[in-house]
């Protein structure tokens, strides 16, 4: 329970400071903008490169990431059918209700709450590197498809790579990791630097967009996308994840730690990559809100009845 607490008091922080500098305006009327885009384009690419940098081999082919692989990629699948078999939305609605529903806050409710309630930030890396070197890319490239006029063919997917540093920084990560190469620390600081504030960034940008926007104030268009996002996130991914982690046979705490980890909030740079293509904000904005706060409940729950 205090672990539970502790992580969400650290999120709930640092969006209140968010809200408070968006109603103050000191930031002036293209804070928001610009904040979305120095984590796109500076804070995150350097966050992957960093994570996978000092990860092991073992780290990136570990059971527990594949666990998060499988669960993600299951629900973000499941989403994308569902949405377009039984509703008119196409596009970019498609891709932002199966990222909100299957990307989950690894980093920063992650490592806390794995601290705290599973007693090792380590439970967090799986999680995180899978995001990072697989999901992260695959979704922005994805968006960047969905959202750019001009992006058919070789040249268009060339494009859509070079346009995303994150791609970039994951395939440079992976490479390095999987060959062995060691970066000496003394270069990795300002990369170091620059990744301490991808997080707070996330969190300062959410903040800031709910101020003065009324989340689930009134119909948008986007509430029914965001209870099937939001009940995904916060139900489907958890049951898969059990089931996956049975199948590929963790029992115990080793399956307690997955679906702990499945059952995070839907993650801050969501609502980032949607507030960079402006494709569906506030259908990612509601939905990192009602996770947030309805995990509480179900991380309750999960320790109710698989802790150990």
């Amino acid at each position: 329970m205090t672990g539970v607490l502790a992580g969400f008091f650290i999120v709930w922080a640092l969006i209140g400071v968010g809200w408070v500098v968006g109603r103050t305006g000191v930031l002036g009327p293209h804070g928001r903008y610009v904040l979305n885009r120095s984590t796109f384009f500076v804070a995150s690419p350097a966050l992957v490169l960093v994570g996978l940098l000092e990860s092991e081999v073992r780290e990136v082919l570990s059971l527990p990431m594949a666990v998060a692989g499988i669960s993600g990629l299951a629900t973000g699948a499941i989403l994308l059918v569902a949405v377009a078999l039984f509703t008119r939305r196409r596009g970019a609605d498609l891709v932002v209700t199966a990222i909100s529903g299957s990307v989950v806050n690894g980093a920063n409710m992650g490592f806390p709450i794995a601290l705290y309630v599973l007693g090792d930030i380590s439970h967090a890396l799986p999680v995180i590197l899978f995001q990072q070197a697989v999901y992260t890319p695959l979704y922005l490239f994805v968006l960047h498809r969905v959202t750019e006029e001009g992006s058919s063919g070789p040249a268009g997917v060339l494009r859509s790579i070079v346009a995303n540093p994150t791609i970039i920084a994951s395939a440079v990560g992976l490479v390095l990791v999987l060959v062995g190469v060691r970066i000496p620390a003394v270069v990795l600081e300002p990369v170091h630097s620059l990744a301490d504030m991808a997080i707070p960034a996330m969190l300062l940008a959410y903040g800031l967009s709910l101020y003065g926007s009324r989340p689930l104030a009134k119909d948008d268009g986007y509430r029914g996308l965001i209870a099937v996002a939001s009940g995904s996130k916060l139900l489907l991914m958890p049951v898969i994840a059990l089931g996956v982690g049975l199948l590929l046979g963790l029992r115990d705490t080793a399956l307690f730690e997955v679906v702990v980890m499945a059952a995070l909030p839907t993650a801050q740079n969501v609502y980032v990559a949607a507030a960079r293509y402006r494709a569906s904000e506030n259908l990612a904005r509601d939905t990192v809100l009602i996770t947030t706060i309805g995990t509480v409940l179900v991380l309750l729950a999960i320790s109710a009845l698989l802790g150990v």
